[in-house]
């Protein structure tokens, strides 16, 4: 009977548990989504190299990725070639280089004559990557410029620099970063890519769907995308280094640590109970667990999780926003459960002892 009213109340912390990161506002940062150059015209890619810079944004104390991409094209002849640049939450392009001369980069104008790749069809606008097929777009999201380019080997250079989305409810923030590798088929064909993620002394990332690295340092890792056009993007995550003790926190969870304090408060509660009902003092030992120990697990949640804050971010804090309102909404429920729970182990116990007497 004691056994299942234990289970009973640990199955009421695991809902809490899983409602403790609820969140009133948006939780996550702004994320930027990138992607290869798009040709109106067919034009062989030889090569790709992608630089990515994983700087820090001192105003909002955040990461952003700094894009340094490099295209060699060949030419068979002296042409005018228009190229689009996708982007999702961008503000646009910083640089783009054409064999060493700086060009401007402007938004897609549909009023524009000269976009001949551009069309506005059932409420949507369109963009041709030659042939027949069209790809619905934003114009918020493109940026537009003609690259002149020479008989031979060209080289275009874009520079730019990207928000990584994250999750603000997260202790140790892991930053995404998300490029796409689809517009690699619209070329009339595409060398491999050599991307480089330079992460510095302080990041490294955590997880990435690039398979096996061809080279990797502390600071930096170098893969070789060989076939472009069989992946549609990648995406990488990166987050600042911790050290072990912070690495074991967040391995256990502050919440798991919570649920198991309370739990052994609430075994703890119940053996006290126990053995105050043989000295008949019983009634002081209910009342002062019920008052503890349905709060000891917000309390404890608080504990580990700013300890874990500390360790990584420097501040002993609880960062998850809405915990006062989670716990003013979900605290009386648990005491009112634990009440009811408690109710039903007192008249247990104190049927034993009646139980005993008679005997």
């Amino acid at each position: 009977m004691m056994n299942r009213k234990i289970i009973g109340l640990t199955m009421i912390l695991l809902l809490a548990v899983l409602t403790l990161s609820a969140n009133m506002a948006n939780p996550y940062g702004p994320h930027s989504i990138t992607a290869q150059l798009v040709p109106a015209n067919n034009a062989k890619v030889l090569h790709e190299r992608i630089n990515i810079h994983i700087v820090h944004d001192t105003l909002d104390h955040t990461y952003k990725s700094q894009f340094a991409v490099e295209y060699i094209v060949h030419a068979e002849q002296s042409m005018n070639l228009p190229l689009v640049f996708l982007a999702l939450n961008l503000d646009g392009l910083e640089k783009v280089i054409i064999n060493q001369k700086e060009i401007k980069s402007v938004p897609l104008d549909p009023s524009d004559t000269k976009f001949s790749f551009l069309r506005f069809k059932d409420g949507y606008y369109e963009i041709s990557y030659g042939k027949a097929e069209w790809e619905r777009i934003n114009l918020n999201d493109a940026f537009y410029f003609t690259a002149k380019l020479q008989k031979g080997e060209n080289s275009i250079k874009v520079q730019y620099r990207a928000f990584m989305g994250f999750d603000r409810r997260d202790i140790l923030k892991k930053y995404q970063i998300e490029y796409l590798l689809f517009p690699s088929k619209y070329w009339s064909s595409f060398g491999p890519i050599d991307l480089y993620l330079h992460l510095g002394n302080k990041m490294k990332a955590y997880a990435q769907n690039l398979g096996a690295p061809k080279e990797q340092t502390d600071t930096l890792i170098h893969w070789i995308i060989e076939s472009p056009g069989k992946q549609g993007s990648f995406t990488i995550e990166v987050g600042e280094k911790i050290s072990c003790p912070a690495q074991a926190l967040l391995w256990i969870h502050p919440e798991v640590l919570a649920l198991v304090g309370s739990i052994l408060l609430l075994y703890l509660h119940i053996r006290y109970i126990y053995k105050k009902y043989k000295i008949g003092a019983y009634r002081y030992a209910l009342l002062l667990g019920n008052l503890i120990v349905p709060a000891s697990f917000y309390g404890f949640c608080w504990f580990w999780t700013s300890l874990a804050n500390f360790l990584i971010n420097g501040i002993f804090e609880h960062n998850a926003r809405g915990y006062i309102l989670l716990v003013l909404f979900t605290l009386p429920l648990i005491y009112i459960v634990y009440d009811l729970i408690l109710f039903v182990v007192d008249r247990s116990i104190r049927a034993q002892f009646q139980k005993r007497q008679r005997e």
